[in-house]
């Protein structure tokens, strides 16, 4: 998971400088990993977009629609960068193909880490007892469980929508302005 790589207690572990052998200064490992945040939210909302395009692109058939004019309307509506005419890119977007209604699933799969970093990890990322639990709710079954019961198992709950919203939404929540003042 993200977060252990974001973790200076857990990167404080390994992480050396290449010649000195000492390891790499708190500070530069938290703006690294704050920088990675600067346009999070702009991340978010192309990954909301993408991920409604799909859903309409594999739902109800036939479409009404040309592609295009679907591509057209939606980011309009859910993206805040205008749509470029003559582009087509959505035919060289191979996820929608691939992946096929279930673009979503990359940003369930990010709060469901969140949830379960902050519920698990975040106070110890070492906690031995939150470890044995993900390995055994989490990682045993490979694909063979319904991934919402390995989340339910590993969180203790079933998550509600406004969880999967309120951790995806938490972690756009940062303190930005005093990462620009430190970088002056």
């Amino acid at each position: 998971m993200e977060y252990f790589a974001n973790d200076y207690r857990v990167v404080n572990q390994f992480a050396r400088h290449y010649k000195t052998g000492q390891p790499l200064p708190k500070t530069m490992v938290s703006r690294l990993c704050e920088s990675k945040k600067v346009c999070a939210a702009a991340d978010m909302q192309l990954q909301l977009f993408y991920a409604v395009l799909d859903q309409i692109y594999h739902g109800k058939h036939p479409l009404k629609k040309s592609t295009t004019d679907i591509l057209k309307e939606t980011q309009e509506k859910f993206y805040g960068l205008p749509y470029v005419p003559d582009t087509a890119w959505q035919l060289r977007f191979s996820h929608l193909v691939g992946y096929g209604a279930k673009y979503y699933s990359y940003l369930m799969s990010r709060a469901v880490s969140s949830m379960v970093w902050k519920q698990c990890f975040a106070q110890d990322p070492f906690n031995r007892a939150m470890g044995e639990r993900y390995r055994k709710e989490m990682l045993a079954h490979g694909g063979g469980k319904e991934p919402m019961l390995m989340v339910q198992g590993m969180l203790q709950k079933q998550p509600s929508v406004e969880d999967f919203v309120e951790a995806l939404v938490s972690d756009l929540d940062q303190d930005f302005e005093a990462f620009f003042m430190d970088s002056e």
